[in-house]
Parts: C-alpha cells; sequence; structure tokens
C-alpha cells in the first residue's frame, strides 16, 4: 500500500485517460504509459508481475489489472475508482459507436478507419513488448523461458494453461540459478 495515499480522482482520471486513449486496443501499452512512466505508481518489474497475475486470473486481463491497481492504491475504494474510469464513459461511448457503426458499416471510409485503428493498437502493443522487453534480453533464463512461451504458443498453438504449466517451474528453476551465487556472496559463503 501506499505510504501517502493516492486521489481516487486521479485513479479514476488515469483509468478514464487509458481507456479513452485505447480504443480500438493496445490497452496494455497505454497501461504500461500511464501507470509506470507518467504517474510511477509501480516500477516497470511491479507493473509486468501484476499483469503476469491479472493474466492467469479468469476475466478480462485490464479489468483484473484495475483492480489489482487499484486495491493496492486504496483499498475497495480505488479498485472501484479504476473500474468506474475504465468501464463507465467508455461503455456510453462505445455503445453509441456501436449503433453508428452499425447504421454505416457498408462506407468505405469508415471501414478504413476502422482498419487504421486496429492497425494503431497492434503497433501499441508491439511497441510496448518491444519497450519491456529490453532489459531482459540480457538474461539468458528470461530468452528460455521467452523462447519457449513464443514456440508454445505461436509455433505449436498450445493452450495457455499447458505453456504455464511447463514455463512456471521452468522460470522459477532458472530464477533460483540466476540469484543463487548472489544470495551465496551476499551471505559471505
Amino acid at each position: 500500500m501506499n505510504e501517502e495515499k493516492t486521489p481516487l480522482r486521479s485513479i479514476a482520471w488515469s483509468y478514464l485517460v487509458i481507456a479513452l486513449s485505447s480504443i480500438g486496443g493496445g490497452l496494455s501499452g497505454w497501461v504500461q504509459q500511464e501507470i509506470v512512466e507518467k504517474r510511477r505508481w509501480l516500477t516497470t518489474d511491479e507493473f509486468l508481475s501484476g499483469l503476469a497475475l491479472c493474466q492467469i486470473l479468469p476475466g478480462p486481463n485490464q479489468i483484473n489489472f484495475a483492480v489489482h491497481l487499484g486495491t493496492r492504491l486504496r483499498g475497495f475504494a480505488g479498485a472501484a475508482a479504476a473500474l468506474s474510469g475504465l468501464l463507465v464513459l467508455p461503455m456510453l461511448i462505445a455503445v453509441f459507436l456501436a449503433m453508428i457503426y452499425l447504421q454505416y458499416q457498408n462506407i468505405g471510409l469508415l471501414q478504413r478507419i476502422v482498419h487504421g485503428m486496429a492497425a494503431a493498437a497492434a503497433a501499441m502493443t508491439l511497441s510496448m513488448g518491444i519497450r519491456l522487453l529490453r532489459p531482459y534480453l540480457r538474461r539468458w533464463q528470461a530468452l528460455v523461458v521467452m523462447g519457449g512461451a513464443f514456440i508454445g504458443s505461436g509455433l505449436l498453438h498450445y493452450p495457455l494453461v499447458a505453456i504455464l504449466i511447463v514455463l512456471v517451474p521452468v522460470s522459477l528453476v532458472l530464477e533460483y540459478i540466476r540469484v543463487a551465487p548472489v544470495r551465496r556472496q551476499e551471505d559471505g559463503s
């Protein structure tokens, strides 16, 4: 929990900015930019750990993450603030835009706009992935786990649960191998 209390309006506002910025997708990229880079409520490692946890929980990842962050910052009230910022106004906008899209979906310009938004969302997600990947490229252990995840999901199309069953123990062992020598030196062994 934060030493100083983060204002609820700041949590709600940040998630509203995230939600409105991510129309078309790329939500994780916007969350990382707002929460880690701009607000500094979490470090990159805390963000990645929280995101990983929220991805294995049932339900939409970013709703899980909003609850996680809001709870961490201000408890139940923080979770409610994050969820309201993430969902209320964007839901109204989405309903309105869906009604317009259904009415005018056959117009070529509208189809091109939607395709452009999808491309921008994919680019934002790729950009976040590259930014977050840089610190881990120096660790061979991380490369092994990333390679296994890529092969399992991207090439072999295994379900996420099967990949996690294999890679979680592998990553724990590899991390132990990485930090064990450092701990031995710190202990004076």
